[in-house]
């Protein structure tokens, strides 16, 4: 079977690291060896593919970029983890853990949906690491949400969750392509986008969304410090305004700048060549503007 990361090329480095905290980690970077480090964490399912068009742009600007893909993405190790799922906990210790692997002791650090979450905690766990934050369609919490309850639970009808397909043991090829659409526009991004959540394994969709859901970040989230730039989509239907609301009231620790993609998804980074344009000169002048 030809592998999702096969349906793109992309000028980086693909590497792995054996880490502490008990599991291999794939990686890429790419951009000059002495560029300031800066680590793009990626969404819940989305693994490399969701960097293959902004990292190459940042590595142009001079940034040394770094794509981990944490554990049960893409070709990092998938363990079973128990009931608890792959709590956003573990995935941020899994990140610093990486970071020391590659001796970063400081880096600009990005992260979309659920990365955005495991950025928070970095921050709070270990503020003089972070030279700044962006988190991109961001939240306080995880539930209640619409969105992520139906994708862990299912509707009973169409789509009966993350257990309903116990016997097929595959999740539905409807549930994937719907999960997996996107207006990009390289046919080859589509299909390795689509490729990578074929891939996955069955019972991971239940850990990675069980973890995610269990996220609740309101008791701390004011301890968030530093430089940090929160972007949006105007049109993110997992975690619209009421979420961004709710964020923009906890952030009181930091020295925050808000901006918004009119017209963006909740994956906005990747809709178009306009919104990743937009998504890289924003970071990239609110990096060069500390």
């Amino acid at each position: 079977m030809k592998s999702f990361a096969d349906y793109i090329q992309v000028d980086w480095t693909e590497a792995t690291v054996a880490l502490p905290t008990g599991i291999t980690m794939a990686y890429t970077y790419c951009g000059p060896e002495d560029g300031v480090p800066l680590i793009l964490i990626h969404g819940v399912t989305d693994g490399r593919i969701s960097w293959s068009q902004v990292a190459p742009m940042f590595a142009q600007r001079g940034y040394r970029v770094y794509v981990p893909e944490y554990r049960g993405n893409g070709k990092t190790d998938k363990p079973d983890p128990g009931p608890g799922g792959y709590t956003v906990e573990t995935h941020a210790k899994d990140i610093l853990a990486f970071m020391d692997s590659q001796h970063i002791d400081k880096a600009h650090i990005v992260g979309h949906s659920l990365g955005s979450l495991i950025c928070q905690l970095i921050n709070i766990w270990h503020p003089e690491r972070v030279l700044s934050t962006t988190l991109e369609d961001s939240a306080v919490r995880c539930q209640p949400n619409e969105v992520l309850s139906w994708a862990h639970d299912g509707d009973g009808k169409d789509y009966l969750g993350v257990h309903g397909y116990d016997k097929e043991q595959a999740m539905p090829e409807s549930f994937l392509k719907d999960w997996a659409d996107t207006p990009n526009d390289s046919e080859d991004f589509r299909l390795a986008t689509l490729e990578h959540v074929r891939q996955m394994p069955y019972p991971v969709w239940n850990w990675l969304l069980t973890g995610l859901n269990a996220f609740d970040n309101r008791a701390n989230i004011g301890k968030v410090s530093g430089k940090v730039l929160v972007l949006w989509g105007s049109e993110d239907v997992i975690f619209p305004k009421k979420d961004q609301d709710e964020l923009k009231a906890g952030l009181t620790g930091c020295d925050v700048t808000y901006k918004t993609y009119e017209g963006g998804s909740h994956n906005f980074h990747w809709d178009s060549l306009a919104s990743r344009t937009w998504f890289v000169d924003t970071i990239d002048a609110f990096i060069k503007s500390l």
